[in-house]
């Protein structure tokens, strides 16, 4: 098996993964140096088979490789946003039920 696949069996395996994990797991069961994990790791990014998610909530942040790729700024949800939309498309359910519900009746 090589290097690459190796990896993408230990993110099948583990899921997403801390970059500095995956460098120190190819150093220590794979006999490669940290700069050449890193070197490997940088071109599966490239080839889209790895991404790289930083998670800056962390202090410092940290790096994970992932292999789902992750969503674009613009796809993600405001939660505020998403709960008020919710909060008004339940309240038009609710209207139209009600509606319905007194037409049926009448």
């Amino acid at each position: 098996m090589g290097i690459e696949e190796e990896v993408i069996s230990y993110l099948e395996t583990y899921g997403n993964t801390r970059e500095n994990d995956l460098i120190g797991y190819g150093a220590q069961n794979l006999g490669l140096s940290p700069e050449k994990m890193k070197k490997i790791l940088d071109r599966m990014a490239v080839k889209n088979r790895v991404h790289r998610i930083v998670h800056n909530k962390l202090k410092p942040a940290e790096v994970y490789i992932t292999m789902e790729e992750p969503l674009p700024p613009e796809a993600r949800i405001d939660r505020e946003v998403s709960h008020g939309e919710v909060k008004r498309i339940l309240e038009e359910a609710a209207s139209l039920a009600d509606h319905l519900t007194k037409k049926d009746f009448r």
